[in-house]
């Protein structure tokens, strides 16, 4: 799979800022992100251990908080060829 890109920017009430990172804390627990806006669509399968980077500022009239939340996908195919088997034990 190649790189996929999805941006967005917009001013909005401190409510709606809200509602969306509950909507992303919700995919995170679900192990499933949808993110829509007009044509652009991403759909984002995190892995159970994420990376959370927090990152504020204050100035004297100005706030900004910047989170970063990253994962590195499981190679899945890898941990499907293990199997484990236990027979009898020789000499019982």
């Amino acid at each position: 799979m190649g790189k996929e890109h999805f941006e967005f920017a917009r001013m909005a009430s401190a409510e709606e800022v809200a509602e969306y990172l509950s909507s992303l804390a919700v995919g995170l627990k679900r192990g499933e992100l949808s993110l829509e806006s007009g044509e652009r669509a991403l759909r984002l399968t995190p892995a159970t251990s994420v990376k959370l980077e927090i990152k504020v500022r204050q100035k004297e009239s100005k706030g900004k908080i910047a989170l970063e939340i990253g994962w590195k996908r499981s190679d899945g195919a890898r941990t499907s060829e293990l199997r484990v088997a236990v027979g009898p034990r020789s000499g019982h």
